[in-house]
């Protein structure tokens, strides 16, 4: 068989580095973040695809453990959030917008949920191949920004909805990512969703680094100043009730490199990274 080749500044690449990086990570720190299936996904993955994932973590160079972790406290992050959501509303929809290549189900389902990935027809196709679909994970082949999935997704406004959007809406103008969340909060009141973002520093320096690295293909666009100000004044209908810097409330392993401790404390500091946590009011 012959290889299909993935560019490392491809829209591809965005999404096999966040699997690099839960696969890599959890297994050295799975008290941060258990993920079994994430393994067995990217060693066959690596296996049908010519991807140079030496020169990936040399874009990375000795900040390597700090931004395969950044997956994980991310993932591990939302996880918590969404477990907390699925404690009142057992039998949840869930919304993964952007999934990629994501694990998010096979961690959090609790048997009654019912889930649903959203991306680009090219990406669903890889996602489907490697991560197949059930009765209740099912895949939808469309932009996010083609409004029309909400037509395809079962929910009940009583058993609750909850959207995920993890390193996805940076690479939208604010304009972009403003209409989106107002469609949703006025198609499903009572609904929640949680993201990160980037603040305008972080901004600077991570289109910076991609520009260096000549990643088109990464530029980010939207940034987070004070998320329960600006987002709040999109809609009546939209509250931010939560958000906090990226490694707020993730513990620090001892372990760790002290280059990547050292990058936490700077980063949480000047907030260069942040998570939010927004509802839709009824």
């Amino acid at each position: 068989m012959v290889k299909t080749t993935i560019e490392n500044n491809s829209v591809q690449a965005t999404m096999v580095m966040p699997l690099w990086g839960r696969a890599k990570y959890s297994r050295k720190y799975p008290n941060l973040l258990l993920d079994p299936l994430v393994h067995d996904i990217f060693d066959r993955l690596m296996q049908d695809f010519n991807f140079d994932l030496s020169k990936a973590e040399k874009y990375y160079g000795d900040r390597e453990e700090y931004f395969g972790l950044i997956f994980l406290a991310r993932a591990r992050n939302f996880d918590d959030a969404l477990q907390k959501y699925l404690q009142k509303y057992p039998k949840a929809t869930v919304i993964n917008l952007g999934a990629g290549l994501d694990t998010g189900f096979s961690r959090n389902d609790n048997g009654q949920l019912l889930w649903y990935d959203i991306d680009l027809p090219n990406i669903i196709e890889l996602r489907r191949k490697y991560i197949p679909e059930t009765a209740r994970s099912i895949c939808i082949s469309k932009s996010i920004l083609d409004f029309s999935w909400m037509t395809e997704i079962k929910y009940n406004s009583q058993n609750g909805i909850f959207f995920i959007a993890g390193g996805l809406l940076m690479y939208f103008k604010e304009e972009v990512v403003q209409r989106l969340l107002i469609s949703l909060s006025e198609k499903y009141p009572g609904g929640e969703l949680i993201f990160d973002g980037t603040s305008k520093l972080g901004l600077k320096v991570g289109n910076k680094r991609s520009i260096k690295a000549d990643k088109s293909e990464m530029i980010w666009y939207f940034y987070l100043k004070k998320p329960n100000k600006q987002i709040n004044q999109w809609s009546p209908k939209i509250k931010v009730i939560d958000y906090f810097p990226y490694w707020a409330r993730t513990k620090r392993n001892p372990i760790w490199a002290k280059s990547t401790i050292k990058l936490i404390k700077i980063s949480t500091f000047l907030k260069l990274g942040l998570i939010a946590h927004i509802k839709f009011l009824k």
